[in-house]
């Protein structure tokens, strides 16, 4: 069709040129009909060419998606493996000179050396400082290789913040997510989580864990600390108390085992993350 449709309309205007004048307007409809059928023949070979080109397209990035896949399966088989969960959940008194608090016992929620029958005024001690604290422990899974680790707003048993070390094989560490704010907060807490509302003063943290090969994949732990560990006293309305399921764990929301977020690396040396595949579109 395309070497005859050139032939074709040279050939009516050509006619249309050297008619007489009283066939003018028969060789005028025939111009007019063989313009129409060649713009219809433009459109469809456009068309024709959109699709081809849209198909190579999409085949492309199917191609593009299953490289970046195999390259991914490819890392997460050589990833360092940790585990990451949080032991216990305690309450403990905001003295800058205590250590972090409960090392042993059994449960996951812990009472410190604030005493289950304190109370407070609040007027009196809104300041009043009360730490709600979640031990973290950290276990390296593999026998034959060393992990880089570092944390996020967690503290290692001697009080130092955002740590970064190397974890032996086999080895386990212990940190602490903190949540210390004043009596006041507290009591906003506990009144949002009555309400059904998520409570305003909130602790939070990570643990990331870095291959040690400059390609490679890096591993977060993200720790979400909520708590409402204090209550109305029922026999005062300014005076408060420890909560009376301080012995269960519905006063105080975190993740036992949180969900670990991967990110793959094709440099972390230059900073220059793997593309993600292309039917992945982050919300």
């Amino acid at each position: 069709m395309r070497w005859w449709w050139p032939w074709l309309h040279a050939d009516a205007l050509r006619a249309a040129h050297h008619a007489q004048p009283g066939s003018t307007s028969l060789w005028t409809i025939v111009a007019v009909v063989v313009a129409v059928a060649g713009s219809a023949f433009v459109a469809w070979q456009a068309w024709e060419t959109h699709r081809t080109t849209s198909l190579s397209q999409r085949t492309l990035e199917a191609s593009h998606s299953l490289a970046i896949d195999s390259a991914r399966s490819r890392l997460d088989q050589d990833a360092p493996r940790i585990d990451v969960y949080v032991e216990q959940v305690a309450v403990l008194p905001a003295d800058p000179g205590n250590t972090p608090g409960p090392q042993s016992g059994a449960g996951v929620v812990a009472v410190g050396v604030v005493s289950v029958g304190a109370r407070w005024n609040v007027p009196q001690d809104a300041a009043r400082l009360l730490r709600v604290q979640a031990r973290v422990r950290v276990v390296n899974l593999m026998n034959d290789r060393t992990i880089h680790l570092k944390v996020k707003g967690l503290q290692d048993p001697a009080m130092r913040a955002d740590t970064e070390v190397l974890l032996v094989p086999a080895a386990k560490l212990f940190y602490f997510l903190t949540a210390t704010f004043t009596l006041t907060q507290w009591v906003a807490n506990w009144e949002s989580h009555q309400a059904g509302e998520p409570p305003p003063n909130i602790a939070e943290g990570c643990v990331i864990s870095g291959d040690d090969r400059d390609e490679g994949v890096v591993d977060t732990w993200p720790l979400r600390l909520a708590a409402w560990p204090i209550q109305p006293a029922e026999d005062s309305d300014s005076t408060w108390q420890l909560t009376g399921r301080i012995a269960g764990d519905d006063w105080f929301q975190i993740a036992i085992r949180p969900l670990r977020e991967r990110s793959y690396w094709i440099s972390q040396r230059n900073n220059v993350p793997m593309p993600e595949p292309s039917y992945y579109r982050p919300s």
